[in-house]
């Protein structure tokens, strides 16, 4: 097991092949306690994966540490949202922005200090109210690499956030700087150049986050069922590569799964592809066959938004979910409305695909329109 003293003052550090001993001025107890557990949860882990045949390699030492975890709101840091300041025992006083982003009516718990590529980050843990959902509306999302979310009520969002060229001229430097092969070690030029892609990959991954927590924000705020299928996204990034890591619809997938409420998983081998939402017969499509015509009952239909109703149907049967609210046209509207203004996002309604709930609530309501 890692060292259990977190009382320790003075460390050894590997310098390239020697060892030095360095004085720790600024961590606290709690923080150097953190980061022994954490360690011991990460050679636990390891041992955990190791008995189930996976190769986990050889412990080696780390050149730095990016992260601290402060423990304790009030003693290990505190936070003055008036005077924008942050303190952090054993380090002083920081100025800081964003801190508008905490709720009011809120309990400050954890934090976590991060360091990205020259930027130091405070990700805070707060509890809030649960507030309270008066409806039972449900919707069916459905992921693909053409039209990257399609939804159950005829919504179909596409968007990429792609490579920028500032990148592209920095690898082409990058390419150039010198590296040495006994110390595997790049130039200080090179290192520079390096650290500035980081910082532009770092750019461009928070763009796609975004993205993903403020669809999944508008989803877990008006939908209290949300059905989506376990596809195999990472073996989608093999075959599709730079499509799947421009979206991240992984990611996307991941904070629908933290924010709803009652998120609703379909099995990957379920069939949701094909089916008709308005009488249900099944038919096989090729992978460039976007819409569809139903040979039993006529119906032409958007291919991903017959997939995302049918993913809706079967995780509500699996559930024994009983009647939910139907998604009107003035809900749809809304939600429309909200995905455009998202930038790097294009949302339209999908041709002549609807779900068969708006469909007889257009014919009660003809006066209501969509986009």
């Amino acid at each position: 097991m890692p060292y259990r003293d977190y009382k320790v003052n003075k460390v050894n550090v590997k310098v390239k092949y020697k060892f030095e001993e360095r004085e720790l001025k600024f961590l606290s107890s709690q923080m150097k306690q953190y980061i022994i557990k954490r360690l011991q949860n990460n050679v636990k882990a390891l041992h955990e994966l190791g008995k189930k045949g996976k190769k986990v390699g050889k412990i080696k030492y780390i050149k730095s540490l990016h992260s601290i975890f402060l423990m304790q709101y009030g003693n290990t840091y505190t936070l003055d949202i008036k005077k924008r300041t942050l303190h952090i025992q054993g380090l002083g006083d920081f100025k800081v922005i964003g801190l508008e982003q905490i709720p009011n009516a809120c309990d400050i718990t954890t934090a976590n200090l991060i360091e990205r590529n020259g930027d130091y980050f405070l990700h805070v843990t707060v509890y809030v109210p649960k507030e309270e959902v008066h409806n039972r509306k449900a919707i069916g999302i459905y992921l693909g690499v053409k039209d990257q979310i399609a939804f159950s009520n005829g919504i179909k969002v596409n968007y990429n956030v792609e490579i920028s060229k500032r990148v592209k001229k920095l690898y082409k430097v990058f390419s150039r700087s010198q590296y040495n092969k006994e110390t595997k070690e790049r130039s200080k030029r090179g290192q520079k150049v390096l650290a500035k892609i980081k910082k532009e990959f770092a750019h461009e991954n928070n763009q796609k986050k975004d993205i993903n927590n403020k669809i999944a924000h508008y989803v877990a705020a008006n939908y209290v069922f949300v059905a989506y299928q376990n596809d195999p996204i990472n073996e989608w990034q093999r075959l599709f590569g730079r499509r799947i890591y421009q979206t991240s619809i992984g990611g996307f997938r991941d904070t629908l799964k933290r924010k709803v409420s009652t998120p609703l998983e379909v099995g990957r081998f379920t069939k949701t592809t094909g089916i008709c939402m308005y009488c249900g017969y099944s038919l096989h499509l090729n992978l460039s066959e976007r819409v569809f015509k139903c040979p039993s009952c006529g119906r032409v239909q958007d291919r991903d938004v017959s997939a995302a109703y049918a993913t809706k149907y079967e995780g509500l049967s699996l559930r024994n979910v009983g009647e939910t609210l139907a998604d009107d046209d003035a809900s749809t509207s809304s939600m429309l409305e909200y995905l455009k203004s998202i930038p790097h996002v294009k949302a339209s309604i999908a041709g002549e695909a609807r779900s068969p709930e708006q469909t007889d609530v257009a014919q009660e309501a003809p006066s209501v329109k969509v986009g």
